[in-house]
């Protein structure tokens, strides 16, 4: 298959929750894990970032099977475009538990938005983490999100309370600047 050695863990995963931080949501290197675990199980992946391009899925397992169609059919794919219907959408999972991998896309994406007051974005995501408690006590619970934008920085705490509930927590190195090492400082 594709690299999936980049990624931060290795497949098949513990049921746990996983927390990954990476520019763009680490959004490639999710679709390869998508594809990768859609090629041995079924699985759900929430989208909350407008991330996920399954087109990308299809390509990286078509080498690997002779059933593209088949293998697409494992992933039961829902958007969000609120942190209400991320909050909505898990409880609705956690209600009937599946018992199968699930994948959030860039999850604090809908938490930031700036016309939900910040405390209404913490209970929201309050609750959401104890759906996701819930889930990954029978199956693997991933989830990516973007580092805290500069601009929003009053609602990190989000980003720390998810933290706080991760069982495994991977960040993604920062990439030096443009031309960084290329050129010695004029003053130093």
């Amino acid at each position: 298959m594709t690299n999936t050695s980049l990624l931060p863990f290795p497949v098949p995963l513990p049921a746990q929750i996983y927390l990954v931080v990476g520019q763009h949501a680490l959004s490639e290197k999710m679709l390869q894990l998508i594809a990768a675990l859609s090629l041995k199980q079924r699985l759900t992946v929430l989208d909350c970032g407008n991330r996920s391009n399954m087109y990308a899925v299809a390509k990286l397992i078509r080498p690997f099977t002779d059933d593209p169609v088949n293998v697409m059919n494992h992933i039961r794919l829902s958007r969000a475009f609120t942190c209400y219907q991320v909050l909505a959408m898990l409880e609705a999972v956690a209600a009937n538990p599946p018992g199968e991998p699930l994948v959030i896309l860039d999850l604090l994406a809908t938490f930031l938005d700036e016309d939900v007051k910040l405390k209404d974005s913490q209970h929201l995501l309050q609750r959401s983490i104890a759906c996701l408690r819930r889930l990954s006590q029978a199956a693997p619970v991933v989830i990516s999100i973007r580092p805290t934008p500069a601009i929003t920085q009053e609602r990190a705490i989000l980003l720390e309370d998810l933290r706080a509930n991760a069982s495994v927590y991977w960040e993604e190195p920062l990439p030096l600047p443009a031309g960084y090492g290329l050129q010695p400082a004029l003053f130093g």
